[in-house]
């Protein structure tokens, strides 16, 4: 086993692994392993951005780093390492396979994914690195020496896959994409011929399910590949800035990010007012401006939804699956304290998060309920604006929320969009007559946006859909999807197929 990462030895690399290891074993989300790695540990902010990229690198591109890994294995002809593998008989085939242990496995994507995306660390130190991981990892010197062996053998046939980062070039069998922008050219081809089949090309390229790739194939056509590209890239980090704080550009940035108000936001249309791009800020410093509250890590993308529902100063506002609270927060500093938001979640756990942002930002036009409780808080003649941002797939922040590509599932389509609905059709009827709904995703299927509007319109005649938009992933975004509802609006989604 790995073993855990304490006090007294922490490093970026041993942090990544832990989390690893308590994501996978305990079938949480990752950034929550990292949180709790964190916790426990003393690693310096830049160490911990550190052990954030490793480990989402090395979830967001598992498929791609253990074809690598299989490739190069079977190319040096290793053996099973006893004890860091198991034996199984293949069913029907007469013949034994072999199964790296999960621990061995994380170790040597760990230095595949230096290998191949990180040019900071030198390959020998990649390759020294995890094979002294490995040793650790086993039980015993000779398994030690086995399993230390067995590292570095399979990451030295890695490192002989690479011919160089060429950064104008397209993906091919013979070429990775980088996650920053062009191709690993490799010595022979190791990814499927795109010819044969595109979305098996795109999945092992981009390293996404096939099932996936194929429905982008479907739905978006020639936009596909840039989907899985973006959706696949090292995410920039945006933040909101707090209109409730007066602070100048050099209070924000120490002039290392763009201003509030400068920020175009790549293809999302428009300015976007107080977006700052923070991804180099110092990490003491960002996280100072978060405790204070003068800042909320958003995407800019994110920011649409409530940007489309236009909360007023005085109004009352429904924020139905409020956790952890961006949204109500950019909320809140759109109505400068005046009015009321009521921010509902399904359970006191979800609502724990909103509960410290209130206190941290001493929030005091904010009522915070279970939704079985929303009936005794809201308003009689009922809300003036609510907000839905409904629980989905997640499929348009793949970047960010790395296992979501692993963990979902056909059939998740067909569930999700049936809890949606009843959301949508529970915060609509809070909305007073001549009220304003938004309903949005950080989806790109249509199962779960225009699908689940088309049927809320069908059910609920007072309602109807005033603008809507759908946002692929890109450069400086993320990918969303926002529906603005109301009443005495004309449909803009044709009575065909509603």
């Amino acid at each position: 086993m790995v073993p855990p990462v304490t006090p007294a030895t922490p490093s970026a690399r041993s942090a990544a692994l832990d989390a690893l290891r308590r994501a996978e074993k305990g079938r949480v989300f990752l950034r929550d392993a990292l949180h709790a790695v964190f916790e426990e540990t003393r690693l310096e902010p830049r160490d911990r951005a550190l052990a954030t990229q490793l480990a989402a690198g090395i979830v967001r591109h598992r498929r791609t780093l253990r074809l690598f890994v299989s490739h190069a294995r079977v190319a040096r002809g290793f053996d099973r390492p006893r004890g860091l593998a198991t034996a199984r008989r293949a069913r029907g085939k007469g013949r034994r396979a072999t199964t790296i242990q999960p621990d061995l496995l994380a170790i040597l994507e760990l230095g595949a994914f230096q290998l191949l995306f990180l040019d900071r660390v030198p390959d020998y130190a990649a390759v020294n690195e995890a094979a002294e991981a490995a040793r650790r990892a086993a039980r015993g010197k000779k398994s030690g020496d086995k399993a230390a062996g067995f590292a570095n053998g399979v990451l030295r046939g890695v490192q002989r896959l690479i011919a160089r980062h060429d950064p104008d070039g397209l993906p091919a069998p013979d070429a990775v994409p980088h996650p920053d922008g062009g191709v690993v050219r490799l010595r022979e081809a190791v990814l499927p011929d795109p010819r044969e089949d595109r979305a098996a090309f795109l999945g092992a390229a981009y390293s996404y399910p096939d099932w996936l790739v194929a429905r982008w194939l479907d739905a978006f056509g020639d936009e596909a590949e840039a989907v899985c590209r973006w959706s696949n890239r090292r995410p920039r980090l945006f933040a909101r800035a707090n209109p409730m704080f007066y602070l100048t550009p050099g209070e924000y940035t120490g002039g290392a990010v763009i201003p509030p108000g400068e920020y175009t936001g790549g293809a999302v249309p428009g300015p976007r007012p107080g977006c700052l791009d923070v991804s180099d800020l110092d990490p003491a410093r960002l996280e100072s401006l978060l405790a204070e509250g003068s800042l909320t890590i958003q995407d800019p993308s994110a920011m649409l939804a409530v940007e489309a529902l236009r909360p007023a100063p005085g109004e009352e506002v429904l924020d139905l699956c409020a956790s952890p609270g961006t949204k109500t927060t950019q909320i809140l500093e759109a109505m400068r304290g005046e009015g009321r938001v009521v921010a509902c979640d399904r359970n006191r756990e979800k609502l724990e998060p909103l509960r410290q942002m209130a206190a941290a930002r001493g929030a005091k036009n904010l009522t915070l309920c279970l939704v079985d409780d929303l009936g005794r808080a809201a308003p009689a003649k009922g809300f003036d604006a609510a907000l839905l941002d409904a629980p989905c797939s997640n499929t348009g922040v793949l970047a960010r929320r790395v296992e979501a590509r692993w963990r979902l599932r056909p059939d998740d389509l067909e569930e999700l969009p049936r809890r949606q609905l009843e959301l949508l059709a529970l915060a609509g009827g809070f909305v007073r007559p001549g009220g304003r709904l938004v309903y949005s995703t950080c989806s790109l299927e249509v199962e779960e946006n225009e699908g689940v509007v088309r049927a809320f319109l069908h059910t609920h005649p007072p309602w109807r859909l005033a603008a809507s938009e759908q946002l692929l992933p890109a450069a400086h975004h993320d990918g969303a999807f926002w529906a603005l509802l109301k009443k005495g609006v004309r449909n803009l989604f044709s009575r065909k197929g509603s």
